[in-house]
């Protein structure tokens, strides 16, 4: 339906994980409500977005790498166009520059992990590739409006 095998995959690891740890079947109730939910609005927001193949293809890497260095150069020489055109081409369908994707994706990624582990949020930026947990929260509270720790206290 247009989600990446990886992300269904993951998503789905995550929220068995989540359940395997409840012991209240109303609790278990609201995470299934939450997957279903969160699956559905992917679906919808992959539909939606119809953009050209060699976007398509920054997207799913881009996915699939989060939590590794991500270059445009990288990105590039995958779709086999010039970085410049890539990055111009990319902006005009997503709204977005690359790099400002790659930002968003890894925050939707550590909102994720705030709400379902119990990691740190200094661990968490670290595994997402952020300099240090300060550029982390930078860039959390730029997409949310709020630390990683106050959006982990606020929804979870």
């Amino acid at each position: 339906m247009g989600v990446y095998v990886e992300m269904a995959f993951t998503l789905s690891d995550l929220y068995i994980q989540q359940i395997e740890e409840l012991k209240d079947t109303k609790t278990v109730e609201a995470v299934i409500t939450r997957a279903v939910f969160d699956f559905t609005e992917r679906v919808e927001q992959s539909q939606r977005e119809g953009v050209s193949k060699p976007v398509r293809i920054c997207q799913e890497f881009i996915f699939n790498h989060l939590y590794q260095d991500i270059t445009v150069d990288e990105l590039a020489e995958l779709t086999d166009l010039n970085g410049s055109y890539l990055m111009h081409i990319f902006k005009e369908q997503t709204g977005m520059t690359l790099m400002n994707y790659v930002q968003k994706q890894r925050i939707e990624e550590a909102k994720k992990l705030l709400s379902m582990t119990n990691d740190t949020t200094s661990s968490i930026g670290g595994r997402l590739n952020f300099y240090d947990q300060p550029h982390f929260t930078k860039v959390f509270k730029k997409f949310t409006g709020m630390t990683p720790k106050q959006y982990r206290s606020k929804y979870f």
